[in-house]
């Protein structure tokens, strides 16, 4: 069986079981063109805790003798083996309850993405939040951003078709790229464009790639975390020389540590979190 029909076969057992979920990790890593070897399944759920899980999942004959694996981060985060492997290794189905990455289970259905694998639709998280969902404290996370916003880019370029389609293309280009086809494809060249994408762009890298295009005054969707000071010294920048290059991957580099930190915060909190429940003390 390929991965592709196991995938299928995974989530066609959920169904029967009444779970609500939407695939992540490294199978939407794959569904989106990215190749990868996984014998983790990972989904986000609509259920409320690890306990209704267990007690859903084995309806389907499919999951008769799933055995739950322990999981610190219990009331989040639920992890059951499902099955080995000819190779041996062990086969993981893993659920998040609660994320601190992505949206409400409800905003992420709306958005999913449903690919066609045999006779069954299987539902992804969108690119998005996929996306979301690696900025992590992890570097291989990271690896797969800077793949994933290759494709992403890409797809936005070839939906721009109209001028508000031109507008969100360059209004959300992160990869390098991404942003060497707009130019190649002539979309750079109008002040307005860049302009009106400027203004629309939520993400502190789209911003320092656009800014030496047109200097226009920055989006009130940037995190607030972002350098005052980095404006200046792209102003003085001009546009895809070498420099200009460094200070985007500068404010990358920015942006991952930060995100990196955020994460790790989550974590530390948690921990403490539980420690105090346990009676442990709050180091």
């Amino acid at each position: 069986m390929s991965p592709d029909e196991r995938l299928a076969r995974i989530v066609r057992g959920i169904k029967e079981a009444g779970v609500d979920v939407l695939v992540m990790g490294g199978h939407a890593v794959r569904y989106y063109g990215i190749d990868r070897n996984t014998s983790d399944f990972d989904m986000v759920t609509s259920v409320a805790s690890p306990a209704e899980l267990l007690a859903k999942l084995p309806a389907s004959p499919l999951f008769g003798a799933i055995r739950a694996v322990h999981a610190w981060r219990s009331d989040d985060f639920a992890r059951f083996e499902i099955g080995t492997l000819p190779d041996g290794r062990q086969e993981f189905l893993e659920f998040w309850i609660r994320n601190h990455l992505l949206a409400d289970f409800v905003t992420l259905k709306e958005r999913a993405e449903i690919g066609r694998y045999g006779e069954d639709d299987v539902a992804f998280l969108s690119l998005d939040d996929l996306i979301r969902s690696k900025e992590t404290e992890r570097e291989t996370d990271w690896l797969d951003i800077a793949l994933l916003e290759e494709i992403r880019d890409a797809r936005l370029l070839a939906r721009a078709t109209d001028q508000d389609g031109v507008v969100e293309a360059v209004a959300n280009v992160r990869s390098r790229r991404g942003l060497e086809r707009l130019e190649s494809s002539g979309l750079l060249h109008d002040e307005e464009t860049v302009s009106r994408a400027i203004e629309q762009c939520t993400h502190p890298v789209t911003f320092a790639m656009l800014y030496p295009l047109t200097r226009s005054s920055p989006s009130r969707q940037l995190p607030a975390s972002f350098e005052s000071n980095i404006i200046d010294v792209l102003a003085k920048e001009t546009f895809n020389s070498s420099r200009h290059r460094g200070i985007v991957e500068v404010v990358r580099r920015s942006y991952r540590r930060q995100a990196m930190e955020k994460d790790r915060m989550d974590k530390e909190a948690k921990v403490r979190a539980l420690r105090g429940l346990r009676g442990y003390p709050k180091k």
